[in-house]
């Protein structure tokens, strides 16, 4: 199979650059949920790709700006998983926009304005000014829209048990528990977590997207 042709879209002004296809294709369905259907603007005109590993990220930046179209493109952001330090993902994340000769934003959620492109970026899980260690799938966990609290008490105690017994060690510790709860439904079993959000697991209007919703909103007003 020949791989996907990476290309920006006519019509597009906004750039999202994400990491993985799991993040990718969730970000694609918040942004077409009824959230954001004051925002046609944002729903129309925002292009969400797949930058790859966090290792390949200023490497994307490059080579989106070398691209047709990019003359176009009013704001270029970057969402990642913050992982064990949020702060060394945010210093990443602006060392890979210095990197591409584009000016970095301060922080995460808060957009440099320059004259001729807007950088900015947000770190998954809490996607606020003040990021969480952690991914997306610790966010899946906190928006589920069926959330039966008493299935996942029962997973971690699973999971610790086979943890002090020595039978197994969860290095991904949130992505074993969502996708163990997955397993644990009809409706959801076996899905990745885009595969998810298609699905409807996941509460676009759940208040722990509020920081995340503000923040894609900020790049279509002045």
């Amino acid at each position: 199979m020949a791989p996907v042709k990476q290309e920006i879209h006519a019509g597009m002004q906004h750039l999202l650059l994400c990491e993985g296809l799991d993040a990718q294709n969730f970000l694609i369905y918040y942004l077409n949920s009824s959230v954001f259907s004051s925002y046609s603007a944002l729903q129309q005109t925002v292009q969400v790709v797949d930058f790859g590993g966090i290792r390949q990220l200023s490497t994307a930046i490059n080579a989106w700006k070398n691209m047709e179209g990019f003359e176009n493109i009013k704001s270029l952001l970057v969402i990642r998983d913050a992982e064990a330090s949020a702060t060394d993902a945010a210093q990443s994340v602006k060392d890979a926009f210095k990197k591409a000769a584009l000016p970095p934003p301060d922080g995460p959620n808060s957009l440099f304005k320059g004259s001729a492109i807007s950088t900015g970026f947000t770190l998954f899980p809490s996607c606020d000014k003040l990021p969480q260690n952690g991914t997306l799938e610790d966010l899946c966990l906190n928006i589920l829209q069926e959330k039966e609290s008493r299935i996942l008490e029962e997973i971690e105690v699973f999971m610790n048990k086979l943890g002090q017994e020595k039978l197994r060690e969860f290095p991904h510790r949130f992505k074993t528990k969502l996708h163990t709860y997955f397993s644990l439904t009809d409706k959801y079993v076996s899905l990745k977590i885009g595969e998810a959000a298609k699905a409807g697991a996941f509460d676009w209007t759940s208040p722990k997207l509020n920081s995340l919703r503000d923040f894609l909103i900020s790049i279509v007003q002045d």
